[in-house]
């Protein structure tokens, strides 16, 4: 019997021990398949990131076969090879590319080029002419539903004034603007000003921006920002424009008392194509530098120019026509009187007038409502002469005179010779390429 009792106890403390070796191992084997779901997770959480990633760049890669300058609405579609869940564009953020993949989002910025502004000439310049401002064409603009043109004169951040406007409109007797436009239709009545008193925008006696004898071929957009809608770039990344390796710029330092730039790039402009020039300091044209440049280009057909005059004072006398853009953009410049000091004494004379009035007191005084030295202007024009491809001024309320009128002939063939927009590229520290 004793014996019994003591095979029925070492049965027990065996079974005991099984029971709790048992209890162990499940309670080991459900750790172990916890972690094995936990890893499984974790493989199809990067498998879903990755496959979101892969998303981004077919996307990406759509876009740039494409051209495209914004985020299509067909990604999606376009990469239904992936299984995603979606590829489309941030609803907060257009230029933000967002793919999904299960519950993963994976999302990175895009730089476009900018849509372009229409206008003859966009300024955030303040725009002060003596004289009448004639305009034959003017920049076009799209075809109303009443097959009428809704043609743009300027676009200006701030001020305009003349003291006469007159936009001939783009019909059949006046220069095509570009060489397939269709001429049998002619600027609608709303965009198509004709003025012979002093006209233009500024503000009333209650500070509102309103227009004077000028019609909708005049408008104002506050927040103008020709430099970007040029280029693409925002204004403090004008060095990365400058150095483009795609835009080519020759590139010029005025130093010390020299002004004639045309002087300086005048030999090194390749002849029969378009020519992109960067100016950096003040510059002055004079009749005999523009007869120069005039030459040339009527002599060697297709030389255009495109002009970016950066970081200066700059001065036009002389008549004539060159075919070419005029940019002019400012950016930590401060005019001082002390910078025409170099400039010809006709130009000078028009400037400071020998410190009595000038032409433009009674203009800046409209526009002001104080007296305004035009010595701080930054552009002074004078003479009958144009650009073709049209005129930009970014010196952010710094002041452009025109002396005896203001001619715009406006051709988009020439302004869009110079093509600045580049594809879309990734937005440098928006996802992990820091």
């Amino acid at each position: 019997m004793k014996k019994l009792n003591q095979g029925f106890i070492t049965l027990s403390i065996t079974s005991i021990l099984l029971i709790v070796a048992l209890a162990y191992s499940l309670s080991s084997y459900r750790g172990v398949f916890y972690q094995i779901k936990v890893a499984k997770n974790e493989v199809e959480a990067r498998q879903a990131h990755w496959k979101a990633e892969g998303g981004l760049e077919c996307g990406y890669s759509h876009m740039i076969a494409n051209d495209d300058k914004g985020i299509p609405t067909t990604l999606n579609s376009d990469c239904s090879w992936m299984g995603l869940s979606s590829l489309q564009a941030s609803a907060s953020d257009a230029s933000v590319l967002v793919a999904q993949s299960g519950s993963t989002k994976v999302s990175k910025a895009l730089k476009f080029s900018a849509a372009a502004v229409n206008g003859a000439i966009k300024s955030t310049s303040n725009l002060v002419i003596f004289g009448s401002t004639e305009v034959s064409p003017p920049d076009p603009g799209k075809l109303n539903k009443d097959s009428e043109y809704e043609c743009v004169t300027a676009v200006v951040s701030n001020y305009m004034i003349a003291t006469g406007i007159n936009n001939k409109g783009v019909g059949t007797h006046i220069p095509k603007p570009s060489a397939d436009f269709d001429n049998s239709y002619d600027c609608a009545a709303s965009h198509k000003t004709s003025s012979t008193t002093k006209s233009g925008i500024w503000q009333d006696s209650e500070d509102n921006f309103v227009k004077t004898n000028v019609l909708e071929d005049f408008q104002r957009i506050k927040e103008l920002n020709p430099f970007k809608d040029r280029f693409g770039y925002e204004r403090n990344e004008w060095q990365e424009v400058r150095d483009h390796k795609q835009y080519g710029f020759l590139q010029y330092t005025m130093t010390g008392s020299d002004v004639d730039c045309v002087k300086k790039f005048l030999p090194d402009l390749k002849k029969g194509v378009p020519n992109a020039v960067w100016i950096t300091g003040s510059c002055q044209m004079n009749d005999t530098s523009l007869n120069a440049l005039k030459n040339l280009q009527s002599k060697n057909k297709g030389t255009y120019l495109f002009l970016m005059m950066h970081n200066g004072v700059v001065a036009i006398e002389g008549s004539g026509t060159i075919e070419g853009v005029m940019f002019q953009f400012n950016d930590g410049f401060t005019p001082d009187v002390k910078h025409w000091d170099s400039f010809d004494t006709t130009i000078k004379a028009i400037v400071y007038n020998h410190g009595g009035p000038t032409n433009f007191d009674s203009l800046l005084q409209t526009i002001y409502g104080v007296d305004t030295d035009a010595r701080l202007a930054t552009y002074l024009q004078s003479g009958s002469f144009k650009f073709t491809g049209g005129m930009a001024f970014d010196t952010q309320g710094q002041i452009a005179l025109f002396n005896n009128s203001l001619n715009l002939q406006y051709n988009s063939d020439i302004d869009n010779a110079f093509d600045f927009s580049f594809p879309p590229t990734w937005k440098k520290g928006t996802w992990n390429d820091f």
